[in-house]
């Protein structure tokens, strides 16, 4: 009986050492909400569908291409800008949304809500090697 509850005792002091020693970060835990969609690492602003617009992709030919129509409300991430066509934003798998300001409102996000999702640089300290005796042997 004693070395039942002792093995159960144990099991059960090992699993909780275990949740203890993975490390969790708290910080990539939290999510950044701006607007609708959460803010992402790599992101440099997003859009906010004023009226139904063309999602586009840019074709071989540098010509566009309708992939579907996004409606009014909506908010994408933004993650790169092109000048071509007057102006693309691009919001990820190659499709792009034309820069049109009665259709489309492109902002940027503030330092504050930038900073909450980009990470902060681990910095640390150098340790200097333990000092070496030499001992003479005669």
């Amino acid at each position: 009986m004693i070395i039942k509850l002792t093995k159960k005792a144990l099991s059960i002091l090992l699993i909780f050492g275990l949740f203890m020693a993975i490390p969790t970060d708290t910080l990539a835990a939290t999510k950044v909400m701006w607007g609708k969609t959460e803010l992402k690492l790599g992101q440099i602003g997003k859009v906010t569908i004023l009226a139904d617009t063309p999602l586009v992709k840019v074709e071989s030919n540098g010509t566009l291409s309708t992939v579907r129509i996004l409606k009014k409300g909506d908010e994408y991430r933004v993650y790169s800008y092109k000048g071509q066509h007057n102006g693309l934003y691009g919001v990820g798998g190659g499709s792009f949304v034309q820069k049109n300001t009665t259709k489309v409102k492109y902002e940027t996000p503030s330092k504050k809500k930038l900073a909450l999702v980009t990470p902060k640089p681990i910095i640390t300290t150098p340790v200097d090697p333990p000092a070496l005796e030499v001992v003479d042997i005669q």
